[in-house]
């Protein structure tokens, strides 16, 4: 389960149990509604509209109306003891009952209690390390992250699932009320307190026992003792000290009365992961093969016809190839309903993430695009935008709102709006949840996202997406994949390699037009491959060479040495086949395969009775595994024949 369908199955259990939620901001206690806790509901639309996959949004629970919260600040070294002012009041007036936890991620206690006086508002400070929160107030609930990366989690002996809500006992609903008449002793805040050589076992030991009696295990109570024995003990105690002290409190069942309240001070969490909401079972959506058959489902809808279907796509180069000047090509194209590489676009509005570059820039590039033409208006540009994690989402909406005839975003690039990894995530989620994570707000308001990303520096011959900077996670989250590819960076051709759900599978070759500063299109690699060897073949001087002789030849076969076929090329085509004839022997080896595919010749190598090599050329038609007869070669000119080895005239 993703942490989104987390968040918001958590705001659903929540909800059905009467407590009121809210959303704030990602990592932060911030409302993010208008109105605030104002806002808090149980309808479950709302919540479902709230955390519907766009936002990592953190649940807010509204106190008041029959609940209040006592929040318990814990933070050691920073100078705050909440947990001792606790255990004060409780030595004082008795432990307080068992009742909702939660571990704060920042390091504190959240206490719920059944309580309906509207009088209890929002109480800051009323004891040393204490607040409250009723009437007009909230806490964030688990399963929510602090800024620091940590998550709220239910303490796994006291939940909501296991545990009553338990009333606010009556002495501390009085305080809260007036106010602590004498705060009990405690640390100043400007530095805590050490502990000396004769006390420092005793102290971790009773720290030892508080913890277990609030159900802590081993592993999380040796985390503390050994933050507290770093922090206060002079000199600290050796670890494996500790470790036994901790070990010692165990033999007590977790959550006895040996030592009521709770004093985490440390950035672990306990033994046991928290409880989680009962798991709701959701019917499966299904179709079943013949209704899919029948049924009349919507064509693929394309803003480049074949090219670029709507949805996610990514555009994938090395540095310095040119894919600026393609999606901005691209864009203007789109936003003008104008052909992008041959091929029809549909015209639709375009929003240019340009975080790489400036506006100078940007207007430079475009006039050369346009080469006097006017812009199309349906075309916006902007070079600064937050974080994927830090508001995107939210300016974007704002831009959507403002231009709703927009219905291509190009990001570019990938890289600069991408947020920092949640806790206990891999780069291969990462990358996937945060491609996800934008596709999704764009799916929901039909808009299509183009995504600009790096190539690796290392070459792949033989799959040109394995290039792709990254984890496969890019590439599985994306609808459509293109990347270019050069064999020079300096070369002016490129191919264009595309994949994707929808699409075929293609390569073309692309060539940066100079003249118009736009990449144009030469056709596909295959073909264009083909064209070219075509073309190299029919301007040998060898192929001519070999087609005049059997042109000329009776029989249409030409039989000689490479000395013969060098006089005859020196007559026919007036130049030199090759260097030497062994260089010409490896040039025919070559062309053997287009001679035959083009012009159906075939090449055959004999002995010529001197111990020499005579290479033979003939027609298909005549039969490759015929006896072919011996005709008389036509004899080259005297002044075009060479002399053998003894001085003869070679026949």
């Amino acid at each position: 389960m993703s942490h989104i369908e987390h968040l918001r199955k958590h705001a659903n259990w929540y909800a059905r149990r009467g407590l009121r939620v809210f959303p704030c901001k990602p990592r932060d206690k911030v409302p993010a509604t208008a109105h605030g806790c104002k806002d808090a509901t149980t309808d479950p639309a709302q919540i479902a509209a709230w955390w519907d996959g766009t936002y990592l949004y953190n649940v807010g629970i509204a106190t008041g109306g029959g609940v209040v919260v006592l929040d318990v600040d814990v933070n050691h070294a920073a100078g705050k003891y909440g947990d001792e002012t606790l255990a004060e009041l409780e030595r004082e007036h008795g432990p307080l009952p068992d009742t909702w936890m939660c571990l704060t991620g920042g390091g504190g206690v959240h206490y719920y209690f059944a309580c309906d006086d509207p009088a209890l508002t929002v109480g800051t400070g009323f004891a040393p390390g204490l607040d409250y929160r009723g009437a007009g107030g909230y806490v964030v609930a688990p399963p929510s992250l602090h800024a620091n990366g940590r998550s709220y989690e239910w303490e796994a002996a006291h939940t909501p699932a296991n545990t009553a809500l338990a009333p606010l006992p009556d002495w501390l609903h009085s305080l809260m009320l007036e106010g602590r008449k004498q705060a009990p002793r405690t640390r100043t805040e400007a530095a805590p307190e050490k502990v000396q050589e004769g006390g420092r076992n005793d102290t971790l030991y009773r720290l030892a026992c508080f913890l277990r009696g609030k159900g802590l295990g081993e592993a999380g109570i040796t985390a503390a003792l050994l933050a507290e024995n770093r922090e206060r003990c002079v000199p600290p105690l050796p670890a494996a000290e500790v470790e036994k002290i901790a070990k010692s409190a165990g033999r007590y069942e977790r959550g006895s009365s040996e030592g009521r309240g709770h004093a985490l001070s440390w950035d672990g969490s306990p033994e046991g992961d928290a409880q989680e909401p009962p798991k709701e079972i959701q019917p499966l959506r299904v179709i079943s093969a013949p209704d899919l058959q029948r049924a009349q489902l919507p064509p693929v809808k394309y803003l480049v016809d074949g090219l670029l279907p709507e949805g996610a796509s990514l555009l994938t180069a090395a540095s310095k190839v040119g894919k600026s000047w393609m999606v901005l090509d691209l864009g203007l194209c789109i936003a003008a309903g104008e052909s992008f590489l041959g091929r029809p676009t549909t015209k639709t509005g375009t929003l240019y993430l340009a975080l790489e570059d400036s506006l100078n820039r940007l207007q430079n590039r475009m006039d050369k695009v346009l080469g006097g033409k006017l812009p199309p208006p349906l075309f916006c540009f902007t070079t600064e935008a937050p974080k994927l994690d830090d508001g995107l989402l939210d300016v974007l909406e704002d831009h959507l709102k403002k231009y709703p005839d927009t219905r291509l975003l190009i990001v570019d690039t990938l890289q600069k709006v991408r947020g920092q990894a949640l806790p206990r995530e891999g780069p291969y989620a990462q990358d996937y949840r945060e491609m996800e994570t934008l596709k999704g707000f764009m799916d929901k308001r039909g808009v299509s996202v183009l995504f600009v990303h790096h190539n690796r520096k290392m070459k792949d011959d033989g799959d040109p997406f394995n290039m792709i900077s990254g984890t496969n996670g890019l590439m599985g989250a994306a609808d459509t994949i293109w990347t270019i590819t050069k064999a020079n960076r300096a070369d002016e051709e490129a191919t264009l390699h595309v994949t994707g759900r929808d699409v075929a599978q293609s390569d073309t070759v692309i060539r940066f037009d100079k003249s118009s500063w736009t990449w144009k299109p030469m056709g596909s690699a295959d073909w264009l491959a083909e064209q070219r060897a075509r073309l190299a073949y029919d301007g040998s001087p060898i192929v001519k060479t070999i087609k005049k002789l059997l042109e000329q030849s009776p029989g249409r076969r030409w039989d000689g040495t490479a000395k013969d076929l060098m006089e005859a090329g020196k007559y026919i085509v007036r130049t030199y086949l090759a260097v030497n004839t062994t260089k010409l022997g490896h040039e025919i080896k070559a062309l053997e395969k287009p001679l035959f595919d083009f012009d159906g010749i075939v090449h055959a190598v004999g002995g010529n009775g001197s111990g020499g090599k005579k290479h033979s050329f003939y027609y298909q038609d005549l039969g490759q595994f015929e006896e072919l007869p011996e005709v008389e070669q036509e004899e080259l000119p005297l002044e075009f024949r060479e002399e053998d080895n003894d001085g003869q005239a070679e026949k």
